[in-house]
């Protein structure tokens, strides 16, 4: 395989809307509307931990040979962590976590814990592009 076949652009694209939604849920001083964009970075933080799961899976898979066996997703977060490709495999496991607790109840608990965490996971999705990208566009 050649590297360039695995394309970021999805990945690109959904990290780029949760940053601007972000922007936009920090700088609105109307409560009503905050609470409107609140719950559209939470969906925002959904897809782009998803989009970022499933580059990881191929990723590994056509660079590395991995199979569906291979690759629980705790052993994604842990190849893509040795790989220095994320830069904390505690905080993978944390979003999904979270994901998990607003698909069981949403509430304004659960999404509050996300909008806490989304600043952090921004670098972290940022992070991993840019390596990604970096290998991806290595000779």
């Amino acid at each position: 395989m050649k590297k360039s076949e695995l394309s970021l652009i999805n990945l690109e694209n959904s990290f780029n809307t949760l940053q601007e939604c972000f922007n936009d849920y920090c700088n609105q001083k109307d409560e009503k509307l905050q609470s409107y964009i609140k719950d559209s970075c939470i969906k925002r933080f959904e897809y782009t931990y998803e989009t970022s799961k499933k580059i990881m899976n191929k990723f590994l898979k056509k660079e590395y040979d991995k199979t569906e066996k291979d690759l629980s997703i705790n052993n994604i977060f842990r190849e893509m962590y040795g790989l220095n490709l994320i830069e904390n495999f505690e905080h993978w496991i944390e979003y999904r976590e979270l994901i998990n607790l607003t698909s069981h109840e949403y509430n304004d608990k659960n999404t509050y814990k996300i909008i806490e965490v989304i600043p952090r996971f921004i670098k972290d999705v940022e992070f991993l592009i840019n390596n990604l990208n970096g290998v991806l566009t290595d000779d």
